[in-house]
């Protein structure tokens, strides 16, 4: 049986938490919405807090845009923003309280216009009665009037020291190419972080790097799991082949630097013709208890560990992106 209470937690202000015998998840409502900690019961969150705000930004464009007492908090755990990123756009100072409504004891939602953007974010979180399973529903409404092309990007800020594994896809697409892998420029691929293998990838936190690493890729399996402080965070998403995906063609994404590891899934890119459409993602998650490690530049070592732990528990689904007039 899952339980709904309204909690302060630490300086992130109110927040509701919804927990179970096995594991809770607590969502900020002052601020945000963030999903700022999941974890399995007797364990530590898995999601990074921000509890010193040193991750944040107050750039002159910014403030030219959102005004000159603003400052965007990256706050940590799990958020909703919209791609491709540009700046000072995506980064709109979500200091405020926002709307959250209980559906039932176990299904929670959180909202927020974004009113310089005209873009209203809601996240709805499902929790299983008796497991750690989440159902994570994203949903961006365009209610600027203009028409506008994007797709909603769900960043999962995980806490440091994790290793994240991701797997290639291994379609054989016969005399066609069937993977992308995409760099941004900062990265260097020769980081000692990262690891590319021709059935997985994976990428460490290294607390206090000097630099940051990004890639993208078509994950046509639907999976990604971030490995940290004895537990397994799964994350399950999908993967159209006819939809058309932000930054070429990617559908998940992750990055780090020295301080956090962000695992980010990608919806399809769409075109909003009308005011109060509104496009959706969606994704599952679950925790795994493991009391094993893992050799993250071997790929039989790696394989060995998603066999023993992963395979079972990955989700693949065919959740497609929905487009549709919402008259609220």
């Amino acid at each position: 049986m899952v339980q709904a209470t309204e909690i302060n937690y630490k300086n992130f202000g109110k927040c509701v938490k919804l927990e179970n015998d096995v594991a809770s998840v607590i969502v900020t409502v002052d601020v945000g919405p963030r999903i700022i900690s999941y974890s399995l019961n007797g364990k530590e969150n898995v999601l990074f807090e921000d509890v010193d705000r040193v991750f944040s930004d107050d750039g002159d464009e910014l403030k030219e845009m959102f005004g000159d007492d603003k400052q965007w908090y990256i706050y940590g755990g799990g958020r909703l923003w919209s791609s491709p990123e540009s700046y000072p756009e995506s980064y709109y100072p979500d200091n405020d309280p926002v709307e959250y409504k209980l559906h039932q004891p176990n299904k929670l939602e959180v909202s927020s216009l974004h009113a310089r953007t005209g873009q209203r974010h809601s996240i709805t979180i499902e929790m299983d009665e008796n497991s750690s399973r989440l159902n994570v529903i994203y949903n961006i409404w365009n209610r600027s009037g203009a028409v506008v092309t994007l797709a909603p990007w769900a960043l999962t800020v995980c806490a440091a020291g994790g290793v994240e594994i991701f797997p290639q896809n291994r379609q054989d697409n016969g005399l066609l190419s069937n993977r992308r892998n995409v760099f941004w420029s900062y990265s260097d691929i020769n980081d000692d972080r990262f690891f590319l293998g021709n059935k997985y990838g994976t990428l460490q936190q290294v607390p206090g790097a000097e630099s940051k690493f990004k890639i993208g890729m078509n994950n046509e399996d639907g999976w990604a799991a971030v490995v940290n402080k004895g537990q397994i965070f799964l994350k399950n998403f999908s993967y159209n082949d006819n939809a058309e995906y932000p930054d070429y063609g990617c559908n998940f994404e992750t990055f780090t630097n020295g301080i956090f590891l962000e695992c980010e899934s990608l919806g399809a890119m769409t075109t909003f013709s009308r005011p109060h459409q509104q496009a959706d993602l969606m994704e599952r998650w679950e925790l795994i208890e493991c009391d094993e490690s893992f050799d993250r530049k071997n790929e039989e070592s790696i394989d060995t560990f998603v066999k023993k732990y992963i395979a079972a528990k990955r989700q693949r689904f065919a959740y497609i992106s929905t487009v549709h007039t919402h008259h609220a």
